[in-house]
């Protein structure tokens, strides 16, 4: 029994350590099996991240991806996708970023079966924005048609933050 018991216990122990927490895997349905690896720095002030929530939503599955202590995160994604990160951290103003997997072979890529893009992602407080938060994604990130480069656009364009309800007391 006690030989069982230990077994059980190492078996288990194996399948958590075998188990990849470093990367949230792509949803199913890719069918070339070609992905794009996206390895990214977040920064925030208090350099605290146990707080901050990153939600990948990918052809409308919303999935959790972790963020190390450091602030890096790692996230896999098929070809052929649409996918929308939200950054969100008490205090600080979320942000939204999309990325367009389209493209992705075309070009001196074809062929390949992942591609990586390193990126960061700064989040500022809410307090020093005075009120405004963004209009809409950040950035996009997609692969240029003919050609499969990485295309990176940003857009800062904000908006009046919708304020809170009044408290009643």
């Amino acid at each position: 029994m006690k030989n069982l018991h230990t077994y059980l216990l190492t078996a288990s122990s194996a399948l958590l350590l075998a188990a990849p927490s470093h990367a949230l895997a792509p949803p199913v349905g890719d069918m070339n099996g070609t992905t794009v690896t996206l390895t990214g720095w977040l920064h925030v002030d208090d350099a605290f991240m146990a707080d901050v929530t990153l939600e990948v939503d990918v052809n409308g599955e919303v999935r959790t991806a972790s963020v190390s202590n450091s602030g890096r995160f790692t996230i896999d994604l098929p070809a052929e996708t649409s996918a929308t990160l939200r950054f969100a951290k008490p205090g600080h103003v979320t942000k939204t970023v999309s990325v367009d997997t389209r493209h992705i072979n075309d070009g001196d890529f074809a062929g390949s079966r992942r591609r990586q893009v390193k990126l960061a992602v700064i989040m500022e407080q809410e307090r020093f924005m005075a009120g405004l938060t963004y209009a809409g994604p950040v950035g996009n990130l997609g692969f240029e048609p003919g050609g499969g480069c990485v295309a990176v656009r940003h857009t800062r364009s904000v908006t009046p933050a919708k304020r809170r309800a009044t408290m009643e007391f």
